[in-house]
Formats: structure tokens, sequence, C-alpha cells
């Protein structure tokens, strides 16, 4: 076959002078094209039914690299079942999550941990990950940071033997209902200081002092009779700690749980009994 260049081949058109020509491909380019083809025919059938090359191998094969990459993956589906962990766990958990959840679990600013029901899944890593990393928007802390990796774990096999527990009923969950209920002096304004005072520390002995210790020398929390307030020690600042919470530290926020009343009541409470106390 002839090569023609810059020819008219029979059906030239043109248009303002300018003419179109019916010129030959390059053989590069056709030799390409067919080999292009050639690949789209052959490539579906060799991808898609060859043993080896499919989507799913691909896909366990990624898996089992990331088994041998991350070890730890399949450490994390079981906790530990022996007594010790267990009795550790309950120890660290009356120590730090009681105020929230209950000495039994049942629930009170946090939710039950020994229903059916699980927020953020109910299986040991789902246990783990939320101990570790908290819920901030819920006010559950980090306590990953806090405890270490060990206690973490301690914490999460001592809830997860516990589900489908039935609680122990204790004859008060909440001391600051006794204390209400006790008689108070008949003496007017100074009834109401006696009355508001022993209320505070009912409040703190209830919500406060799983942190702090009843004494409130400090445990998970800070010292609180110390001269060292990190926060600041003017009533004003308790108050907005107490109310606003300090999350990082896993201090949660007492005033939508509290309310103004009884977070001014606790404050005046706990700067009463500091060493920067003035009266």
């Amino acid at each position: 076959m002839a090569r023609y260049t810059d020819q008219e081949l029979g059906h030239a058109h043109e248009s303002d002078g300018i003419e179109e020509y019916d010129n030959p491909l390059p053989d590069w380019w056709l030799g390409l094209f067919v080999v292009t083809v050639i690949f789209a025919a052959v490539y579906p059938i060799w991808f898609h039914g060859t043993e080896g090359h499919t989507q799913v191998a691909a896909y366990e094969l990624e898996m089992a690299a990331a088994e041998v990459r991350w070890p730890q993956r399949e450490a994390l589906a079981a906790l530990p079942t022996d007594p010790a962990t267990i009795a550790a766990g309950e120890e660290i958990f009356l120590q730090t999550c009681a105020s929230c959840h209950l000495a039994d679990l049942t629930g009170k600013i946090g939710p039950n941990l020994i229903d059916d029901e699980w927020i953020h899944g109910g299986a040991g890593p789902d246990i783990l990950k939320t101990i570790s990393e908290g819920v901030a928007a819920k006010g559950m802390p980090a306590w990953g940071a806090i405890l270490g990796p060990a206690k973490v774990e301690q914490v999460a096999a001592y809830v997860l033997s516990k589900q489908g527990s039935v609680p122990v009923p204790t004859p008060s969950e909440d001391p600051a209902e006794e204390v209400a209920e006790a008689p108070v002096p008949a003496d007017g304004e100074q009834a109401e200081e006696v009355s508001e005072e022993i209320d505070a520390a009912a409040l703190f002995q209830a919500n406060c002092a799983v942190c702090h210790k009843p004494d409130m020398t400090g445990l998970v929390g800070p010292n609180l009779v110390d001269d060292e307030w990190i926060h600041g020690g003017e009533l004003e600042q308790i108050e907005n700690t107490i109310t606003n919470g300090v999350l990082e530290k896993g201090m949660i926020a007492w005033g939508p749980t509290l309310g103004p009343e009884k977070v001014a009541a606790l404050a005046r409470y706990v700067h009463s009994k500091g060493e920067t106390a003035t009266e």
C-alpha cells in the first residue's frame, strides 16, 4: 500500500482556505492500538478468572500481613479472667470509676455497666478502647494516660466479668439523701449554715472523694487542702473548675449534674478546707 503525505485522497474538504487531508496513521500508532485491544480482551479473563489474582485474594493477603505486623490485635480479643487480675481491677474501679458508675456498676452519672445495653460496645476490645480513650463529649475522661495499659486492662477485665450480674441492694446510694434528713439546729441562720455545710460535705463524699480521697489529700485528683491550686484557689475559680471540669486531666464537668446551687455549696466547702481559705 502506497503511503501518501499531504495529498487529497478523493474527499478533501476546504473551509476558509484551510484544506483537510486524509493521511494514513503512523505504523507505530496502529501497532500500539492493536496491542491495547488485545490486552483489553485478555486482562479481564486473567484478573477475574485466574486464582490468586482476585480482589478477595488481595484482601486476604493484606489482612494476613496486618496480623503479622500488629499481633497485639489478636490478644485484645480476650481479656484475662484470672481472679488476681479481676480483684486488682475491682480495686481500681472503686477508686476511679465508682463515683460515676457506682460501686455496684448500676450507673449514676455514667451508664449502667451490668445490663445488656452498651453504648460503645460491650466486647473486650470495645471496653478497653472506651476506658483508654474516654468519651469527652459525655464527660468520660481518657483513663489510658492516667492509669496506664496494665491497669486499664485490669479494669476492663473486671467490668467484663460483671456483665449480667445482679447488684446487691444498698440502704442508700446517695449519702447526701441521708444527711439531708438529719435534724439540724433550730437557731435560724446558724442552722441554715450547718445544714449547708453538712450537705456539701455529703456531696463531696458522694461525688468527689473517689478521686480526691475523703480527707481531700488527693488520689487521682490533686490535693485540695494544701496551698497549691492548679486552676486557682479563689472561691470563684473553684466554682468554675467544678462547674466546667478539666476533661484533659480526667475532671468531669459537674455543673450539668449537680446544678448551680449544689456546685456553689460544694465550692464553699472545698474553699473552706484549703490552706488558702481566709475564713
